[in-house]
């Protein structure tokens, strides 16, 4: 496959699957959503990413680290942050996951804890694990998922600040990411271009990429529930 063929398809998946358009962000975004429905959010999420978003960034740099040394700062970065909110001066992910949990739904962290998410959120997790550890060289395909997110960030914490009364101090989950995820998307097509194109296995790179997509959508609907 030639490269700009690749990156056209790259593309392709990125605009099917990208989550501004997902009915339950759009549901938020207007104020249509349940109390309930709203809770979906931080308990698939966790699931999916937030829970092990430290060990699971802190892999990618271990993964990183032996296949090019060079390029491997930018994960230690991302682990840094994702672990600590060491560059967004905010804190760890999964804290800021609970900032809106207990102090914008009034949730009890312990439920939030508790919680078993979804079949489909829980192959994504697994999918993940699965990319790092067996084809370390298509870890770039979890930066498209963060530019799948993006927008869809702002339009969440716009429709639960607008609609939902809930105060932008418990929101930080999504004016972290918002920002910090477009630096992520840019640097998983840099890590593409470095470890995927040319090689032969942009078509098998291009099927796990979508597969994440698919199950990251799949993801978002059984928030609605």
């Amino acid at each position: 496959m030639d490269t700009a063929t690749f990156h056209r398809e790259i593309e392709k998946i990125v605009d099917e699957y990208r989550l501004s358009r997902h009915p339950y962000v759009k549901l938020v975004n207007e104020g249509r959503a349940t109390r309930e429905q709203l809770k979906g959010y931080p308990i698939q999420h966790y699931e999916m990413t937030v829970r092990d978003s430290a060990p699971l960034s802190a892999e990618v740099f271990l993964r990183m680290n032996q296949l090019d040394p060079a390029a491997s700062r930018g994960a230690a970065k991302s682990f840094a942050e994702e672990a600590l909110g060491i560059y967004s001066n905010s804190a760890g992910h999964c804290d800021l996951l609970f900032e809106l949990w207990e102090g914008g739904l009034g949730q009890p962290r312990a439920e939030l804890l508790n919680a078993v998410g979804s079949p489909d959120a829980i192959a994504f997790n697994a999918c993940m694990y699965r990319l790092i550890r067996l084809k370390p060289q298509f870890i770039s395909a979890i930066g498209l998922m963060e530019e799948i997110e993006v927008e869809a960030y702002k339009m969440l914490w716009e429709g639960m600040e607008r609609h939902y009364g809930i105060p932008l101090r418990h929101l930080r989950f999504f004016t972290v990411h918002y920002e910090a995820d477009k630096e992520h998307g840019a640097a998983g097509h840099r890590g593409i271009d470095r470890f995927v194109t040319g090689t032969g296995r942009e078509e098998e790179f291009l099927k796990e990429a979508r597969t994440l997509a698919q199950f990251f959508w799949k993801g978002f609907d059984s928030m609605m529930n």
